[in-house]
């Protein structure tokens, strides 16, 4: 079973994406900040990570990403964000960038995509 992790700070979506993916079979574990994403990438070995680029605290979803590419440098990444653009950050090079707003479906997709690489 494959391990996500999904960190946004909209509770609705945030639960929402993890019901769908947990009804594709992944398992998940969830986050609300990037502090709290960390702790989670430092206790896990996780296969992917969803995250937010804005959210409250120090950490951006960026710094999430980044962290994440170091540590497990063959994670799948995808960084969503619905007031920035792909032009406007630097991400690291496994990541993808969606703008909101995006379908569940297409998250799914896109992560079991990543899965059968």
């Amino acid at each position: 079973m494959y391990k996500v992790l999904v960190v946004e700070d909209d509770t609705l979506i945030r639960l929402t994406i993890v019901d769908a993916l947990h009804d594709a079979g992944f398992e998940v574990f969830e986050a609300s900040d990037g502090e709290v994403a960390l702790e989670i990438i430092d206790q896990h070995t996780l296969d992917f990570l969803f995250t937010d680029i804005q959210m409250p605290g120090d950490l951006t979803g960026v710094d999430v990403a980044h962290a994440m590419a170091e540590r497990c440098p063959n994670a799948g990444i995808i960084v969503t964000s619905g007031r920035l653009t792909s032009d406007d950050i630097t991400l690291p090079s496994r990541a993808e960038f969606i703008s909101k707003p995006y379908s569940f479906t297409m998250i799914v997709d896109r992560l079991s995509a990543m899965a059968d690489r």
